[in-house]
């Protein structure tokens, strides 16, 4: 009777302490010495109730059978019982509230900012490159001091991008035979040719190629248009 009754006590008393709010409480603390020391010294009290309390109850019950003397019965007490009762008892109850009064919660993690994704490095835009053609003299394949700057412009921008190969075209306009102009155009081409050469640019990256007066860019009917057609091109191949 009196296990039956400390078991529905116990059972009670932890469903009062399993409540929503306590079991939020206790899921949010790590298990620690506030659980163990309470539970340890309730656990050897119980126990030691629990002795005590199975100790004294009555060893002996009067038996009486109808027309037969009384017959007493006396049973083990067995106090190893209650202590075991007892105890288990005082180390769960007082396990939990240990747990919920002495141990400390957990600390809140600080959550982590979200960084935004890394924006992606366009990728280089490829800059068109143009190189001006020079013109030249009449029957003439000298450089003129006029074409010098742009030249000179070309010699920059091949050395900023030393990965453009250029082809060196020459043209001529439509007086004399066309076996003429195209020698002539020749050797206007080679001479663009010598002056990025010795301006430092490698001669792997240019190539000579002469037209003659088969490629006009303006009419040679006109002083103005014939100008115009004696002329060398840098034509870019790419990298």
């Amino acid at each position: 009777m009196l296990r039956s009754r400390t078991l529905v006590a116990a059972c009670a008393c932890l469903l009062v302490l399993c409540g929503c709010d306590f079991a939020r409480r206790m899921a949010r603390k790590p298990w620690g010495k506030g659980t163990l020391v309470p539970a340890l010294a309730c656990g050897a009290v119980g126990a030691g109730t629990g002795w005590v309390i199975q100790n004294n109850r009555p060893g002996c019950t009067a038996l009486n059978v109808e027309g037969e003397p009384p017959v007493v019965v006396c049973d083990d007490k067995e106090q190893w019982k209650g202590a075991l009762i007892g105890g288990a008892v005082g180390l769960v109850l007082c396990g939990l509230v240990g747990h919920m009064v002495f141990d400390p919660e957990a600390p809140t993690p600080t959550p982590t900012p979200t960084l935004p994704p890394p924006t992606p490095t366009p990728r280089p835009v490829k800059k068109k490159i143009i190189l001006r053609g020079v013109e030249f003299d009449y029957d003439k394949s000298d450089i003129r001091p006029d074409a010098r700057p742009v030249l000179e412009e070309a010699v920059a921008i091949l050395r900023e991008n030393p990965d453009v190969k250029v082809v060196i075209e020459g043209h001529t306009d439509s007086i004399a035979s066309e076996a003429y102009n195209q020698k002539l155009s020749e050797r206007r081409a080679r001479a663009v040719y010598r002056y990025l050469v010795a301006a430092g640019i490698d001669p792997a990256r240019l190539s000579v190629v002469g037209y003659g007066e088969s490629r006009p860019i303006a009419s040679n009917d006109t002083p103005e248009g014939r100008a115009r057609n004696r002329r060398v091109e840098l034509r870019i191949l790419g990298p």
